[in-house]
């Protein structure tokens, strides 16, 4: 029993890996981000711990800096972040015989890359909790602990964008996303939601560009699929 649950956690730090060369520079610079509109470490620390979301948190850190309402800041991060309501319903016919307080922290605990590296471990594993909570905990607490750094670092580095460390986020996930598009329904969901997003960008409407790629790629890999099944 001992050396099934040594094997199950060496499987959570495993898949743990790919994701930590992003997140220690993305945390790092995630909180030099927030230091610089005006959070204390204590904050960033506090922020990375409860709130937990890459994207949303660069984006409350620009909106605090630009001087934007305490509402408006939780409206829209709570827009962008509402992807994630999408990933635990993946994931939920996975662990719905888990009891209702393991579903809440696991969930509380996704993110993109995080998603990623469960739905690719569980479609070739039975889900189980040490491995899975190994994988979120280890996830969040390297987050918290790079994203602090960063803001106690924040004065030593005046100017953060120039190592265009925000980019990492997206290279982060599309590289975990892409290995994993198998069949021309992935392909269709996958290219859709993509161009949505940047045509709405282009726009100058990236929140709604978020949810609006998110829906149109669910109903484009949805369609294909019947389609090809239909076939």
């Amino acid at each position: 029993m001992k050396h099934i649950k040594y094997k199950e956690f060496l499987d959570g730090i495993r898949l743990f890996l790919p994701i930590a060369a992003g997140y220690l520079p993305l945390g790092f610079a995630c909180g030099i981000v927030c230091a610089e509109a005006g959070m204390s470490v204590v904050q960033i620390f506090i922020m990375s711990l409860l709130v937990y979301a890459g994207a949303g948190q660069y984006i409350a850190g620009g909106m605090i800096a630009a001087g934007a309402s305490p509402i408006s800041i939780i409206i829209t991060t709570f827009i962008v972040n509402s992807r994630h309501i999408l990933y635990t319903s993946v994931l939920y016919q996975y662990i719905s015989k888990w009891s209702f307080f393991k579903q809440s922290l696991f969930a509380a605990q996704i993110t993109d890359e995080v998603f990623a590296m469960h739905l690719n471990f569980i479609e070739k594993n039975n889900i189980n909790t040490v491995t899975a909570f190994t994988l979120n905990i280890t996830a969040h607490s390297i987050w918290v602990i790079s994203s602090t750094i960063g803001g106690i670092s924040a004065s030593l580095i005046p100017d953060s964008s120039k190592f265009g460390l925000d980019f990492t986020l997206y290279a982060l996930f599309i590289a975990l996303i892409i290995p994993r598009l198998v069949n021309t329904a992935q392909w269709a969901a996958f290219i859709t939601g993509g161009l949505i997003a940047v045509i709405f960008a282009l726009l100058n409407m990236v929140y709604i560009g978020v949810i609006a790629g998110a829906v149109a790629g669910a109903f484009a890999g949805y369609y294909t699929g019947r389609r090809l099944h239909n076939v």
